[in-house]
């Protein structure tokens, strides 16, 4: 029985045994007097490779990378190691503790400590497939890349032209020919773009001929990934959704939300719940899936919704024993909501231009404004504007979206200005933004109006064009924006009313209405129709109305 039992022992630890094998060649097709020279070792295992410099493609994730990279093969230790340069391991978007924690040793990036971090290389296709744990990588989507995989581009010239001519002969006096060009001319280096405007006009006459030519403004500009903002040097124009919009030359740094995944721009809500098990999350809208992931069992957090996204958003949530829960999310939007934890800014600084001219004011401005997504629905904003002592505008408001009853913004600027010869002088504006959209009819309405208290109040643009003889002060601004698409007819109906009233001028009405129809005509595919009409009218009785009409095809 002993003998027995060791005999089953014996052979079950040979049948356990892992057998280790390699690949044997043989040399007899090669020349006699060629074997001595040839080792063939390298190849013994089927993923070796030859030590050496190889142009390769390089996949992250099977996601192949935008650029080829000579790399090289070395052999340590009786085996062939490919060498990682810090500047590819770069590309690899790698969470920043990950990437810091990783040593270089002679210009080699070592991994030795992240195992799980592998590379296998395909010979036939050339290509170094490099397989990264997700959790360890940044934020991805599949129309979107890491700012660090970005590439800035070769350096180079570029020219953007329009080219306009006309030729006039009547039947009697003077012939005149007329000519005039205008575009963007720049140069790329580096990450720096140098950009220009320019416009040429000629003309001539039997009388002698006339040219003008200028640049109307030349600046730079460059992004800054590592803080999503766009830097600007030069003349340019000032943007701001607070203050009103005045060209001036000097810097500016604003956040840009190009450089984010597309369903991280804009604004829309967080949606968040809790899952009893596995559970899929649904979120449809006007019973059209526009989202769908699976959760694990507690709390969820949903803040990829695409910023196009509006109206009201049905969840459903699906556990994996079949239970089904639902709730609504309401997803309207103004300019002024941003989604939660995130902070857009704008800062500014330089001196306003004169007009049209390069010439800029004495005094220098500084500006910076904000929105922040406080929480899911409500944003706090808002910014300032300092001339120094000459004048100074804080500004502060709110949005809030409203679930079913849409979205709305208020804020309130006070404007302090020191006016020639003049004592200084307060004034107060207030506005208020709305947005909602129907979605039975599936129409959009954009309400705004602006209203400004005293007659005291200026904005920083009308302030430089202030004039002892001829000053306008704005006293109320209304605008009406409203859309309707027929789906029965393929028409989009567009409505726009503007009412403007001052406090030294008379009022000003301004409507139109727009009809866009597309349709296809035989082998014409994808033709367009758009009729428009507009009227302005002035309460002043000495000034007529203006009315037109505009058909395009």
């Amino acid at each position: 029985m002993t003998y027995k039992l060791q005999w089953i022992i014996i052979i079950a630890s040979l049948l356990m045994t892992k057998v280790a094998s390699a690949t044997e060649f043989n040399i007899n097709a090669i020349d006699k007097d060629q074997r001595g020279s040839v080792d063939l070792s390298l190849f013994k295992d089927q993923i070796s490779v030859t030590p050496g410099s190889y142009f390769v493609t390089v996949a992250v994730n099977d996601i192949p990378l935008a650029n080829g990279w000579q790399l090289r093969w070395r052999e340590i230790n009786n085996a062939v190691q490919v060498c990682i340069p810090p500047e590819l391991v770069d590309t690899f978007a790698l969470q920043d503790d990950v990437r810091h924690a990783l040593p270089e040793k002679e210009g080699c990036v070592d991994f030795s400590a992240r195992p799980d971090i592998r590379f296998t290389f395909e010979q036939g296709s050339q290509t170094l497939k490099v397989t990264i744990p997700q959790a360890w990588l940044q934020y991805r989507a599949v129309d979107w890349m890491p700012p660090s995989t970005w590439d800035i581009g070769v350096p180079g010239v570029l020219l953007d032209y329009n080219l306009f001519a006309s030729h006039y002969q009547p039947n009697s006096g003077s012939n005149n020919d007329n000519a005039n060009t205008y575009g963007t001319a720049g140069a790329n280096m580096g990450a720096w773009r140098l950009r220009s405007d320019y416009q040429y006009t000629q003309s001539h006459t039997d009388a002698g001929s006339e040219h003008n030519g200028r640049f109307s403004r030349v600046y730079m500009f460059r992004p800054l990934p590592s803080i999503g903002a766009k830097l600007t040097l030069g003349e340019t124009d000032f943007q701001s959704a607070i203050f009103d919009a005045f060209t001036y030359t000097g810097a500016s740094l604003i956040s840009d939300e190009r450089m984010l995944p597309w369903s991280l721009r804009g604004y829309a809500p967080q949606i968040t719940g809790i899952a009893q098990t596995n559970a899929t999350v649904t979120v449809s809208l006007a019973n059209r899936v526009i989202y769908q992931s699976k959760v694990p069992p507690g709390p969820f957090v949903i803040q990829d919704l695409n910023q196009s996204v509006q109206g009201t958003l049905d969840v459903k949530v699906t556990e994996e024993d079949g239970r089904v829960s639902t709730f609504q999310v309401s997803a309207e939007s103004v300019p002024f909501l941003t989604r939660k934890g995130q902070v857009r800014y704008k800062l500014a600084a330089g001196k306003a231009r004169q007009g049209a001219s390069h010439d800029v004011e004495d005094n220098a401005f500084m500006s910076g404004e904000f929105s922040w997504g406080m929480l899911s629905h409500p944003s706090l904003y808002g910014g300032t504007l300092a001339d120094g002592d000459r004048y100074r505008s804080v500004a502060a408001g709110i949005g809030q979206n409203m679930a079913w009853l849409g979205a709305l913004s208020f804020d309130v600027t006070q404007a302090t200005s020191q006016l020639p010869h003049q004592r200084s002088q307060t004034g107060y504006s207030y506005r208020i933004n709305y947005s909602k959209r129907f979605d039975t009819t599936g129409s959009q309405l954009t309400l705004a109006s602006y209203r400004y208290s005293d007659p005291q109040f200026l904005s920083y643009a009308r302030y430089l064009d202030y004039d002892d003889g001829d000053r306008q002060s704005e006293k109320q601004t209304l605008s009406v924006t409203a859309s309707q698409y027929i789906s029965a007819l393929s028409l989009n109906l567009y409505v726009n009313m503007l009412r403007q009233t001052w406090w030294n001028d008379s009022p000003s009405t301004t409507g139109s209405i727009t009809a866009g129809y597309n349709f296809d005509m035989g082998r014409w595919k994808n033709l367009g129709v758009t009729l428009s009409w507009s009227k302005t009218h002035y309460d002043e009785k000495d000034e007529s109305d203006d009315t037109q009409f505009y058909l395009s095809l």
